[in-house]
């Protein structure tokens, strides 16, 4: 196995001890850039990156900001990412009036979580939302997020932002209560309570009676939530736009999550197709870790369409796989209207040729493949999310990026594209610099994950990894259990390459194996995450 002319020890040396390893035969980590050497580097970093120096086509105003998050939308139902089961023509047209970013990834493939993070720009043990919180887990569990804490919102009202976010918000300060979004950043705030439907008059609206009170107020709204929370996001962007100054309006749709509930008009529209099943559907989870096989995320297991009693577990599987696919497209096409909505409104507010527009998702989703729903794990399907934007006069039209993109690089982003600073604690980096259509030569080239929730109803194994371009490693240590996948030969990550539960690996890979081990070890450290168990790899001749 060959190796950069950089070694080990010389990368180490460069990052004043904050070690990042060295990917399979190539280059240092690419995340080992400038802007982690030293606080001096970072801050020559973000004014060089910040318009007006390199973004000189710019408007002389401060440009608005539209941050539209989807909830759980996987890449493989986006035509703009070469989906053929259905159509997102509004979706669509921010890639094409702006960029795609082929290679963009979560955190932590979990609700409350990854929207933590994209707040804050950093990994989940800096900013308290390990899990999503108790009252979604039946008690079992205990994360908060201090809204004190600084947000990208915070930074841009101070620098003359108004700031407004409507939908979900998902982020408790104490059992049970929310997380204040007044305090968090936002002048305009309304939110409803919980992690998903049901989306027909649902109850548990909350929002300040003013702009800039951090009073929270119950409020009821009919119909259907997609729409209401669109109505809102429209209504809130004019009270921020009347009151003077650019705006940043965060809109956080809960579609689609379960119960995947589809507005009346788009109930059945699915219902004449019968969608091919994901090549992965009948996976046995024979060659991978007790995780993979004791996780509650089978489809056939789901009550939530009542199949017939009389169906066996595979019939179950294949009827319930149709009415989810029908029900979760159904929905996710309401919301690509709405996002039509929004986008008119720009359009006739003749808004569209001074507001960005960033289009990206809280994580990934499972529909079908593996046999599963849901998320959580750092398989594909759940790790990777869509990332899109749109910045008039600077992103070129229809163009694309293969940079790896990840959810702590979104408030970065945000920062630097108005011409602000990017706080030194912030874990993540701008995107700024890609905008041209070249990936600076430090960019990263792996990304660490964290996922912690084990609680009802999916109980799947804490884990953490690595993923470079060619390899995932996955560690779930709290039964000392591992996966390693081989992407290149393995893209659907059926065959991990460990044998003996994850205690013996096959022995063409051992060296790739100390090596990704390694950069694991260096990933914690740099990110500084002490949470879970240290990396530790117990090989089978240390059991009896």
């Amino acid at each position: 196995m060959s190796h950069d002319s950089i070694s080990r020890k010389d990368a180490i040396k460069r990052m004043s001890g904050l070690a990042l390893g060295l990917p399979l035969a190539s280059s240092i980590i690419r995340n080992a850039s400038a802007a982690a050497n030293d606080n001096t580097d970072l801050s020559k970093q973000n004014q060089s990156s910040a318009f007006p120096n390199i973004i000189p086509h710019r408007k002389p105003d401060k440009p608005n900001i539209l941050w539209i998050t989807t909830e759980g939308v996987p890449l493989s139902v986006l035509s703009c990412y070469g989906s053929r089961i259905m159509k997102t023509p509004n979706i669509d047209r921010i890639a094409q009036e702006g960029m795609l970013f082929h290679n963009s990834f979560c955190n932590n493939a979990l609700c409350a979580p990854s929207r933590a993070t994209l707040l804050t720009g950093k990994y989940d043990h800096l900013n308290g939302m390990f899990t999503n919180p108790g009252n979604t887990t039946n008690g079992a569990t205990h994360s908060f997020f201090d809204p004190s804490q600084e947000t990208f919102a915070q930074i841009l009202r101070k620098n003359g932002y108004k700031t407004g976010i409507a939908g979900k918000w998902h982020l408790v300060s104490s059992e049970d209560q929310p997380s204040n979004p007044g305090i968090a950043g936002f002048d305009y705030f309304v939110f409803k309570k919980g992690a998903g439907g049901p989306y027909y008059n649902p109850n548990g609206y909350y929002q300040n009676p003013s702009l800039g009170s951090q009073v929270i107020q119950e409020k009821s709204y009919p119909g259907y939530m997609t729409d209401t929370f669109t109505d809102l996001a429209i209504k809130g962007m004019d009270e921020l736009k009347k009151s003077g100054g650019p705006f940043c309006f965060t809109l956080q749709y809960f579609s689609d999550h379960r119960p995947f509930e589809p507005p009346h008009p788009y109930e059945h529209i699915y219902d004449d197709i019968q969608f091919p099943e994901p090549g992965t559907f009948w996976d046995d989870y024979q060659f991978r870790s007790s995780a993979a096989r004791d996780a509650h995320m089978r489809i056939q297991d789901m009550m939530d369409f009542n199949p017939p009693k009389d169906y066996s577990p595979r019939q179950r599987r294949q009827w319930s796989y149709q009415r989810l696919i029908r029900r979760f497209l159904g929905t996710l096409k309401r919301q690509d209207d709405n996002i039509g909505r929004l986008l008119e409104y720009l359009d006739k507010n003749h808004l569209s040729e001074n507001t960005i527009i960033v289009f990206t998702g809280d994580h990934g989703f499972f529909l079908g493949e593996h046999g599963w729903f849901d998320k959580r794990f750092m398989y594909e399907p759940a790790l990777r999310v869509p990332w899109l934007i749109k910045f008039p006069g600077v992103t070129k039209a229809g163009s694309t990026s293969d940079a790896w993109v990840q959810s702590i690089d979104n408030a970065p982003t945000i920062l630097d594209m108005v011409g602000l600073s990017v706080p030194k604690d912030m874990q993540g980096r701008s995107l700024v610099p890609i905008f041209s259509g070249d990936t600076p030569n430090d960019w990263r080239n792996s990304l660490y994950y964290h996922y912690y929730e084990f609680a009802p109803p999916h109980w799947v194994l804490p884990n953490y990894g690595i993923r470079t371009d060619r390899f995932k490693l996955i560690s779930y240590y709290t039964v000392n259990q591992w996966e390693l996948f081989d992407l290149e030969r393995d893209p659907d990550e059926m065959d991990s390459l460990f044998s003996e539960r994850g205690m013996e690996v096959n022995p063409q890979y051992a060296d790739y194996l100390k090596d990704l081990l390694a950069q694991l070890k260096d990933l914690r450290q740099y990110y500084k995450d002490d949470t879970g168990k240290p990396v530790k790899f117990w090989a089978g001749d240390t059991y009896n």
